[in-house]
């Protein structure tokens, strides 16, 4: 956790005022506060009360490797503190997608949280963080995943009105009920590790995937992120056919995330041999993948593996000026919730 929260502590600055009743609001700058560090604005606190309450997993390197990958001024962390207290009480990820072919940008919105004691009393401070990226975006396209309850909310108040044909789907099982031997291993497959992989054929493949969406430098932090464990299928011409990374949160759950893959042979095999990499597989908590609602095949490797039904979950995903298109077929786990259309 104290690393997690130093990477949060060296990027914020105080931006302005934002009420009269002693509010700040800050934003993320690449300078400053490396220095200042521990637990000063309880930025600890304000994720534990987000795992709890809303039950959203990190890793300890996600937020480093946000950064580094989309670079400073793609990424932004912004978040909200009470000067009474000193504490951070709402926060929200931003990030600037670029696409190819001269198509306009996204601009994604995730961990938009706010601490429960803050939601009332008219403050509106998820709001005021919401409208700062809005302004960022400058009438770009925006896209977020919500909630089921708010998606009409988002619909109605910031213009999110456009919903992709296809919704992000929970899928959670208790890593000690996880069987991996029970999932098929095609050996005549192809499978490498990072290391034996060419970056342009990842690229490419990427960009197929995800609708034009141009993260080759996000995906070569991610990936190579410590405690993440990856496998790539490559077919005979030496095209990328398939990949599956797993990470370990903070709340000790394996994270699946990107999982793409032609068909489910691919798939099954692809994330047995990943999941034979994670240490102490068993002893972890929860496995959990972001899969598409498009695609049964991740549900059925779930279903597979624990040997009866798992939890699941439909989110939206909702854009505001127009859908990006992505193979939803393919998706096994989103690369992650907070900055990913898929």
């Amino acid at each position: 956790m104290k690393a997690l929260l130093l990477l949060f502590l060296v990027l914020i600055v105080v931006q302005e005022a934002l009420m009269d009743n002693g509010i700040e609001e800050v934003v993320v700058k690449t300078e400053d506060l490396l220095g200042q560090i521990e637990k000063t604005l309880g930025l600890d606190k304000l994720l534990g009360s987000i795992n709890s309450d809303v039950g959203w997993n990190m890793s300890f390197h996600d937020y480093q490797s946000f950064l580094t990958g989309y670079g400073p001024d793609n990424f932004k962390f912004l978040a909200v503190i009470d000067k009474a207290t000193g504490k951070a009480v709402s926060c929200m990820y931003g990030t600037k997608l670029s696409r190819e072919g001269g198509s306009p940008p996204v601009f994604s919105i995730g961990m938009y949280y706010t601490h429960p004691d803050y939601r009332t009393g008219g403050l509106g401070l998820g709001r005021r963080l919401f409208d700062e990226w809005a302004n960022f975006a400058n009438g770009g396209n925006r896209f977020l995943t919500s909630v089921p309850e708010m998606a009409e909310k988002y619909a109605e108040r910031s213009g999110f009105d456009k919903s992709a044909p296809w919704q992000l789907m929970y899928m959670g099982a208790k890593a000690k009920d996880c069987d991996i031997s029970q999932l098929f291993s095609d050996s005549t497959l192809t499978i490498v590790d990072f290391d034996g992989v060419a970056m342009e054929k990842l690229d490419e493949y990427d960009r197929c995937i995800s609708g034009g969406i141009v993260r080759i430098h996000f995906l070569k932090k991610w990936l190579v992120q410590p405690e993440a464990y990856n496998k790539f299928a490559i077919s005979p011409e030496g095209n990328i056919i398939g990949y599956c990374n797993a990470r370990i949160s903070h709340r000790n759950h394996v994270i699946l995330g990107p999982f793409y893959a032609e068909n489910a042979k691919i798939a099954s095999t692809l994330l047995r041999r990943t999941l034979e990499e994670v240490p102490n597989f068993s002893q972890r908590t929860k496995l959990i993948a972001y899969g598409s609602s498009d695609n049964n095949n991740g549900l059925e490797l779930f279903k597979k593996m624990v040997g009866g039904e798992v939890d699941t979950e439909l989110y939206p995903r909702m854009f505001t000026n127009e859908v990006v298109h992505s193979q939803g077929d393919k998706v096994y786990s989103f690369a992650d919730s907070d900055t990913s259309l898929n």
